[in-house]
C-alpha cells in the first residue's frame, strides 16, 4: 500500500491534525483521529463526517476502495484491518477491546484493558448501527444487517444478522463452486478437487510422525485433518468458522475440534510439535498472515516444525478465485517466513510446501 499526501482532520481535543492517505481518498475535516501515526488508509477511500479512528497502542489499516459512513467509532487497541471494496453504513461500533473486571475492589477503568484485533476480509457490507467486538473476523464478501451485534466470526460470503448476529443465508447457491468457497467441503466438491486436497493432505502427511502433537490450523471442515489423524492421534484442528467446526465434528467425532481466530489461537505456549497452515495464507490479509505465523511460533516447541502450503502462482491480488485474498511467489513466502523461522525449504513446488523450524530465542 503506497501513501501520497496528507489530509486534514481533527483529534480528540477538536485540534487541527494530519494524516497520511492515498491516492484519491477523501477523509471529511470533520472526522476525529487519535495516534494518527498509527493509522493507515488505502486509495480511493471515503471517510464521512464524524467518524472516530482511535487506533489507541494498537493500529488501524483501512484499505483501497472502502467507504466508511457517518460518525460510526472504530476503537482498534487489538487492531482494526479492513480489506478493498468495504462499505460501513453510519453509526457502526467497532470495538477490538476488553476491559477486565476480575476484581471487585477496583474500578473497572484501572484494571487490564486488552484487545485482539477485528479482521475484515473485504468486499464487507456492514450495515448501519451494527456493533462489531473483538477477536472476530470476517469473511471475504460477507453481509452484516443493520442494528446486529457480532461476538464471534462469520465465514465468508455469508449473511449475518440479529443479536448475537446468527447467519441467515449463505450469497451464492447451487452445486459447489471453487470461486465462491473458502474452503473443503465434506460434501459436493468436484472429484478433481477431492482428489487434490486428499493429495495434499497424503504429502503433508508424510511429514508428521506418529509421536507428534499436531495442529491443522484453518482444518475447515477437517479433511485433511483425518488424514493427518490416520498417522499421529495427537492431532487437532481449529478453524475460525464455527459453522465448519461443527461440521468437522460430526464428521470426525474421535477428533477434537476448537473455533479460534488464526491470530489469536486458542492454545498455550510451546504446545505443538508441528503446525500445519495448509492453503490458508492465501485466504489471509497479509496483516493477518504474519500474525498467524506470530502465534505458531508461539504455540510451537522449541524445536517444533510449521508445515505451510500455497498455491504460488505469484498473482498477487489479481487471484485465480474469488475466495482468495492475495496469491504468492514461492520468493514472496520464502522471504515472509524467513524473518520468523529459521531453515526455510521449499520442499514441493506443485503444492506449494514449505517447511520451517521455529527459531531460537
Amino acid at each position: 500500500m503506497f501513501f501520497f499526501k496528507k489530509s486534514k482532520c481533527k483529534d480528540l481535543y477538536s485540534r487541527e491534525t494530519q494524516i497520511h492517505v492515498g491516492r484519491n481518498t477523501f477523509i471529511n475535516p470533520n472526522v476525529i483521529i487519535d495516534s494518527p501515526s498509527l493509522i493507515k488508509i488505502g486509495s480511493n477511500t471515503i471517510i464521512r463526517a464524524g467518524v472516530v479512528l482511535r487506533p489507541e497502542s494498537g493500529e488501524l489499516v483501512i484499505g483501497n476502495n472502502c467507504v466508511i459512513n457517518h460518525y460510526s467509532v472504530l476503537h482498534g487497541k487489538g487492531g482494526i484491518y479492513i480489506g478493498d471494496w468495504t462499505v460501513i453504513g453510519p453509526h457502526c461500533g467497532f470495538y477490538a477491546q476488553n476491559h477486565t473486571f476480575e476484581s471487585f475492589d477496583m474500578p473497572i477503568t484501572k484494571q487490564e484493558n486488552i484487545g485482539k484485533g477485528i479482521y475484515l476480509m473485504g468486499d464487507n457490507w456492514i450495515g448501519a448501527h451494527a456493533v462489531i467486538l473483538d477477536d472476530v473476523t470476517i469473511g471475504k464478501g460477507s453481509i452484516i444487517g443493520a442494528n446486529s451485534t457480532l461476538t464471534r466470526s462469520m465465514p465468508m460470503a455469508s449473511i449475518a444478522a440479529g443479536s448475537p448476529a446468527t447467519i441467515k443465508r449463505k450469497r451464492y447457491s447451487g452445486p459447489w463452486d471453487f470461486n465462491k468457497a473458502e474452503s473443503a467441503s465434506s460434501e459436493g466438491m468436484p472429484v478433481n478437487i477431492q482428489d487434490h486436497v486428499k493429495k495434499r493432505g497424503e504429502l503433508i502427511k508424510e511429514l508428521i510422525d506418529p509421536n507428534d502433537i499436531v495442529l491443522d490450523i484453518g482444518c475447515g471442515e477437517g479433511i485433511v485433518t483425518s488424514i493427518l489423524w490416520s498417522r499421529c492421534s495427537n492431532t487437532r484442528g481449529c478453524d475460525y468458522s464455527s459453522e465448519s467446526i461443527e461440521r468437522a465434528r460430526k464428521r470426525n467425532p474421535t477428533i477434537e475440534f476448537v473455533a479460534s481466530n488464526s491470530t489469536n489461537l486458542k492454545f498455550t505456549n510451546s504446545t505443538f510439535t508441528k503446525v500445519v497452515l495448509s492453503d490458508v495464507a492465501e485466504h489471509l490479509l497479509k496483516t493477518q498472515l504474519i500474525k498467524t505465523l506470530q502465534e505458531i511460533n508461539r504455540v510451537l516447541t522449541k524445536e517444533g516444525t510449521l508445515i505451510l502450503t500455497t498455491p504460488l502462482t505469484g498473482n498477487g491480488v489479481n487471484t485465480t478465485t474469488y475466495a482468495h485474498i492475495y496469491e504468492y511467489s514461492k520468493r514472496e513466502i520464502k522471504a515472509i517466513l524467513s524473518k520468523l523461522f529459521s531453515n526455510v525449504r521449499l520442499i514441493d513446488e506443485d503444492f506449494g510446501v514449505f517447511v520451517a523450524k521455529k527459531m531460537a530465542t
